[in-house]
């Protein structure tokens, strides 16, 4: 092997490890990004499967906002809670519904959260369009969602104010569901 052979292959040799080096980075950040506990997403779940009639799954993090959320403190209040992902088109439907429910009944006890399940879109961009109030948590983990046996999306779960579980809702929101769901609960 010549000299400018051995250069060569230096050179990719190098080039092949700049590559691994740069894409085990942009791996740490995602992660980094994503994982459970970190600035934004939930950071503890606990309890069995949702069974109306029982307290559902127990959940607390940190929301979108920096907000706290921890469910178990929101006893005595309606909590409506709602899994979404950025890819699902009836999850944005729904969204300008549940921010009008959370503007006109948080005042009278009613909660709403919404938690970002099994996905890897941006739920900020997702969800800044519509100027949300409520608690917006990210699962990355999907911990939550699991606990919550969450399937097709969107799925809403509803929590009377005696802190067990009242209902549940597969598929979008309309005007007439969410009334019928929270009929005897606000």
């Amino acid at each position: 092997m010549d000299a400018r052979q051995t250069v060569s292959v230096r050179t990719r040799r190098l080039g092949g490890l700049t590559a691994v080096l740069v894409a085990v980075a942009v791996v740490l950040v995602v992660r980094a990004v994503l994982a459970p506990g970190a600035s934004s997403g939930v950071e503890s779940v606990g309890g069995g499967q949702p069974v109306v009639g029982q307290a559902p799954p127990q959940f607390s993090g940190t929301a979108l906002d920096g907000s706290r959320f921890d469910l178990s403190a929101e006893r005595g209040r309606v909590v409506v809670v709602n899994f979404f992902a950025t890819w699902c088109e009836n999850c944005r439907a729904e969204l300008p519904l549940l921010q009008r429910l959370y503007t006109q009944r948080h005042g009278a006890g009613l909660d709403v959260v919404t938690v970002d399940f099994n996905d890897s879109g941006d739920a900020r961009a997702f969800l800044a369009p519509y100027s949300v109030g409520f608690p917006a948590l990210l699962d990355a983990s999907s911990s939550v969602g699991h606990a919550y046996q969450v399937g097709a999306l969107p799925v809403t779960f509803f929590v009377g104010r005696d802190g067990r579980l009242a209902r549940v809702f597969h598929g979008q929101l309309s005007d007439p569901t969410l009334a019928d769901s929270l009929a005897g609960l606000v």
